[in-house]
């Protein structure tokens, strides 16, 4: 018994060995700069008889995207829209290993956006309805202007209770979809003074994970360790009972 024992530290040092060695699996998906199965567009309400503005444009490599809400009492928005599949084919990115979503971006006019994902979601969503894609959403607060490193926790996204109520879904289902991950979306915060400009030059915006690989193959060898050991002891345990008998 000693023997096995000292076989199963052995064994189990050497995993934990291995283990550190594994290279780690990052996963990174680059929206910004463009790749070539994305499309970027810019829109604001003027299409339905609103006043606001917005306007997008390169300015030394950088994307700079520049807004002013309209400050009549009707509904204003303005946004900018990455689509990930330009050609209608339900190709989406799969973010599956996607823990956060990091800006690179020079924030003047406002101190708050709002950032949304737009998934699709099997059980819902029409492709041929925009507005039926699962929305998850996270109100991005920054304390200073100037460019800076935006970090959103993928875990921080929501989805919020006018969509399930506007589509009538079920709010017990609540699963995020990141494999079909369609849009990217960048709007201005729900406290943004109308009338103001305010404006986000784009250096960079990347989809960013680790996977958890190399720790459940070491987890399941230490489960397989486990389950030797204790069908060797139970063998053990018979023989001698077998023996006394």
């Amino acid at each position: 018994m000693r023997r096995l024992n000292t076989i199963l530290f052995i064994l189990s040092i050497l995993g934990i060995l291995v283990y550190w060695l594994m290279p780690e699996r990052y996963f990174k998906d680059v929206v910004y700069p463009l790749q070539d199965s994305m499309l970027l567009t810019a829109y604001d309400d003027r299409a339905d008889g609103g006043l606001s503005t917005a306007n997008l444009s390169l300015a030394d490599s950088a994307l700079l995207f520049s807004c002013t809400l309209h400050t009549g009492n009707s509904p204003a928005w303005c946004g900018m829209l990455w689509h990930f599949t330009p050609d209608s084919l339900l190709h989406y990115r799969n973010w599956m290993l996607v823990d956060s979503l990091v800006f690179d971006v020079d924030i003047q006019g406002t101190k708050e956006f709002l950032v949304k994902v737009w998934t699709y979601d099997p059980d819902v969503t029409d492709p041929e309805n925009k507005f039926s894609f699962r929305p998850l959403i996270k109100e991005v607060v920054v304390s200073e202007y100037g460019r800076q490193r935006i970090v959103v926790p993928v875990s921080q996204l929501y989805v919020p209770d006018y969509w399930f109520e506007n589509q009538k879904v079920d709010k017990s289902l609540e699963l995020k979809h990141l494999e079909g991950a369609a849009r990217l979306e960048i709007a201005p915060g729900w406290n943004v003074k109308r009338g103001k400009p305010f404006s986000l030059k784009v250096y960079g915006i990347e989809a960013k994970g680790v996977s958890s690989v190399p720790l459940g193959l070491l987890l399941f060898f230490f489960l397989a360790i486990a389950t030797l050991a204790v069908g060797v002891r139970h063998k053990k345990k018979e023989r001698e009972h077998n023996e006394k008998s």
